[in-house]
């Protein structure tokens, strides 16, 4: 019962963030909380078959990974660094999560979550962030470009809190 009761926080936290994403002029997909559910199976897959726990969703993190997803996706960019000059330590003081260990994967143009994870699973430096033995959480953002080209923009955050 209390594992439901805490997926069934992540999961309106993950809306919530979503929400607010929308409301800071960010454009969201409609169908953004399945596409989070797909990449976070793939990526749990690719978890377990190299013998790791999976990682479980974050609120804290899914704000750090979907306000990174709305900046890269307003600057049609696939950068690690924020608009503000903001790395991946400065996301996550800022949304509170105090971690051990963090990193991050972004990714452009990937039609799926399937699709996202195969690409970094094909990347090496990509793959460890996957793979880091030590993560524990996750967070998955997804934006879209604005118009012309109006493409998917991803940001996975993995890492362990204190």
């Amino acid at each position: 019962m209390l594992k439901h009761l805490r997926l069934a926080a992540v999961a309106a936290s993950a809306f919530l963030c979503l929400q607010s994403a929308v409301q800071a002029g960010c454009i969201v997909p409609p169908n953004a909380d399945a596409m989070q559910k797909e990449l976070l199976a793939h990526l749990n897959a690719e978890r377990k078959a190299y013998g790791l726990s999976a990682l479980t969703l974050s609120g804290k993190l899914d704000k750090a990974a979907q306000g990174a997803a709305c900046d890269n996706a307003k600057r049609h960019s696939i950068s690690h660094v924020s608009s503000d000059g903001g790395t991946l330590k400065t996301r996550l003081r800022r949304v509170g999560y105090g971690f051990r260990t963090a990193a991050e994967n972004t990714g452009r143009g990937f039609a799926s979550g399937a699709r996202a994870v195969e690409w970094w699973m094909h990347s090496p430096h990509h793959k460890d962030n996957i793979l880091l033995r030590k993560a524990r959480d996750v967070g998955i953002g997804i934006a879209v470009s604005p118009a012309p080209d109006n493409k998917l923009h991803w940001i996975l955050v993995v890492g362990a809190s204190k």
